[in-house]
């Protein structure tokens, strides 16, 4: 590195050092200020384990806490349709129930079936249990009220059960109301050693009012840090047992039939420190989601897949630096993640055909109310050699009106034969909650040479700024259930002078009791030489219906300089409660005034059959149709049938009959199996 470079990393590296002394002084003064006071859930033993029924049996959860009042967080008052809460725990894990008031027990909704997924549309309680008290993202567990179950694992995890851990819980409704049991074993959650206090957050949602209620009450606005302390736990050292998730899969395709297997290990020790390996790891995946023909100036990402790069994946670098799907060989790969005190960390390995990948993240919790990290990432392979590295601070400071996002970040890559580039943003937003404007924005500087060869940074050399002021309402009692408006603007110039682009958003969306929804999306955009002037308009019907829901949407105007039309229509139809139909239609086209430049235009038609065989089992059938014209689909079209077996205990089995990347109908079948050891 040339004396000139140096000292300019050296006075950057020092500017984020400074940033992360402020912001935690700012994050201790305004806390030690504003702070109400942290709610208190004293620890309760049980002699012996609740049954898991959903019925509240007369002392059955004696010695429990009791918990009540839960609150309406927007007008600072309890709950109009009280909620309790018996929290307890035993040698194996926590138990919790909830009993649910509701005057119109007619009115509850309950259609959900299948595990991990959408409970949004339903009556549901949640439990969020953040375990290290370094205030990561917690361990989320849901249950709706017929039972059905959703969770979510800090930093990710995998759809297999016994891979991301298995809990019960059953839901029983009654002329009262509703209750729901749970029990979530220690062995799913990565507690640290001598951890004696977990914070905890209860809620309960009622779509029908669009309202949910929460405990503790963390102010006006909700507060996820502002979780209640659940102290004086003795827990006991639970080590889980190694998990094994080894796969196979079949291909065969017009008379080509191709095996492929591996393997994912998963060993988790005392402090919940995880460490995964993975073999020849699964890159193909039985059915992509289909991306909308919606025009777009930069890449897409596409999801990731693979249960070992899912897995922890917010304990790993930013998606700017690190971006698993640019993994295109990997044989073998190894990682670790977890919490240890105030750090926390993520390191991985890889290695597949002529490339090898280093990449890590250590963050350190100065308060309880900041945080700082470093990262970086190393890309080997022939020509490339190149390394991204990473620093940022972020401080949360509350207030009695809600709190604040301020964050700062520096990147830098460099590699062979590459020149030195750097990314340098700092943000600040603050949430006010229902019935104030929130607002923030950020600054950030972007060099041309900035070139993270594993990350996504589609738009280099420029600086710029964007801001968004936002103000969001409920009401339990209007026809109008939900308000959303907003005014966003920003402007990038280019390092070398001009105007890289910039633009002014509006937008409003309402949500009425009557289960429809509408909003209008208006964009004025300039991006040399193009000056974009859209008008997005839509509506949504049976917008709380799980099944039946539909909607349309038009977007017109001004678009890469062309008059451009995009529209959309999608619909539900529920033939039984097992059977659902979905139809999609949606057309882009930009119409050009040059004669040399051609016009384009994409039309697109989806239709996904299912039919549920079980909360376990499931069929289902898509056809794809993509062209130029309307019903003309020359680019794709394809039909392929599914089934799908993920289960509590045993066989993972995904079957597939056709191929829903190829342009046409293809004569393929592929298996997928998984059992997990």
């Amino acid at each position: 590195m040339n004396p000139v470079r140096k000292k300019a990393f050296l006075w950057n590296c020092l500017l984020v050092l400074k940033g992360v002394l402020i912001l935690g002084g700012l994050t201790a003064a305004v806390g030690k200020g504003t702070d109400p006071g942290v709610a208190v859930i004293p620890a309760q033993q049980l002699p012996r384990p609740p049954a898991i029924d959903g019925v509240l049996s007369p002392g059955e959860w004696e010695g429990a806490a009791r918990i009540a009042p839960f609150w309406y967080l927007k007008e600072q008052r309890e709950a109009e349709l009280p909620t309790t809460v018996f929290l307890a725990y035993t040698a194996n894990g926590i138990y919790a129930a909830f009993d649910c008031y509701d005057p119109e027990p007619e009115k509850i909704q309950a259609q959900e079936v299948r595990r991990n997924a959408d409970l949004s549309k339903d009556d549901y309680v949640e439990i969020a249990i953040e375990p290290t008290g370094v205030d990561i993202a917690p361990y989320v567990f849901r249950v709706n009220a017929r039972g059905t179950q959703y969770d979510e694992i800090p930093g990710g995890s995998v759809s297999n059960v016994q891979w991301r851990g298995d809990w019960k819980a059953a839901a029983v409704r009654h002329e009262r109301g509703w209750s729901v049991e749970m029990f979530i074993p220690f062995r799913m959650l990565r507690i640290p050693q001598g951890q004696q206090t977990l914070g905890v957050v209860l809620l309960r949602f009622v779509p029908r009012l669009g309202t949910t209620y929460y405990y503790p009450n963390t102010g006006t606005a909700y507060d996820p840090l502002k979780r209640a302390h659940w102290k004086g736990l003795q827990l006991p050292e639970v080590v889980p047992a190694p998990v094994i998730l080894p796969y196979t899969q079949l291909d065969s395709t017009s008379g080509n039939t191709e095996w492929r297997s591996g393997l994912d290990v998963k060993i988790t020790s005392r402090g919940g420190i995880t460490t995964l390996l993975t073999l020849n790891p699964d890159f193909k995946n039985i059915a992509l989601e289909v991306d909308s023909v919606s025009f777009s100036y930069v890449p897409r990402i596409v999801r990731e897949t693979r249960p070992f790069f899912i897995e922890g994946d917010d304990f790993f670098p930013d998606t700017t630096l690190f971006y698993s799907g640019n993994l295109r060989m990997v044989d073998a790969a190894l990682k670790s993640f977890g919490a240890l005190g105030r750090w926390s960390y993520g390191a991985l390995a890889t290695t597949g055909g002529d490339q090898r990948a280093i990449v890590g993240r250590v963050g350190y919790q100065i308060t309880n109310r900041s945080r700082t990290e470093v990262q970086i990432v190393r890309d080997d392979r022939p020509g490339v050699h190149a390394t991204a590295l990473g620093a940022g601070a972020v401080a949360l400071p509350a207030f009695s009106d809600g709190y604040a996002s301020i964050a700062a970040l520096y990147f830098r890559t460099s590699g062979q034969n590459m020149p030195v580039g750097e990314k340098m943003a700092l943000s600040f937003w603050r949430y006010r909650g229902d019935g104030r404007i929130s607002f923030g924005g950020q600054v950030q500087q972007i060099s041309r040479a900035f070139n993270p060869t594993l990350g996504y940074a589609p738009e280099v050399g420029l600086r710029g700024y964007d801001v968004s002021i936002v103000y969001e309402n409920h009401w339990q009692d209007r026809s109008v259930q939900e308000l959303n408006t907003g005014v966003n603007l920003s402007q990038r110039w280019k390092l070398d002078g001009g105007t890289f682009d910039e633009g002014a958003t509006v937008w409003v969306s309402t949500i009425l009791r009557n289960n429809t929804a509408f909003w209008a999306h208006a964009q004025l955009y300039h991006r040399p030489p193009y000056r974009d002037r859209t008008l997005a308009l839509g509506t949504s019907w049976n917008y709380r219906k799980l099944y039946n829901p539909g909607g349309v949407m038009v977007s017109f105007g001004k678009e890469a300089g062309g008059d451009s039309l995009f529209w959309r229509f999608s619909q539900g139809i529920p033939f039984t409660s097992r059977l659902r139909l979905k139809l999609e239609y949606e057309r882009s086209q930009i119409l050009y005034r040059d004669p040399a430049t051609a016009d384009r235009s994409l039309h697109q038609f989806i239709a996904t059959l299912n039919y549920d065989i079980d909360a376990e089992r499931s069929i289902g059938g898509r056809y794809i149709g993509r062209g130029n014209r309307f019903g003309g689909f020359e680019q794709m079209n394809t039909f392929y049938l599914t089934y799908r077996q993920q289960v509590r205990r045993g066989t993972d089995i995904f079957l597939i009959f056709g191929d829903p990347n190829a342009s046409s109908t293809q004569t393929r079948f592929a298996v997928k199996v998984m059992t997990p050891w």
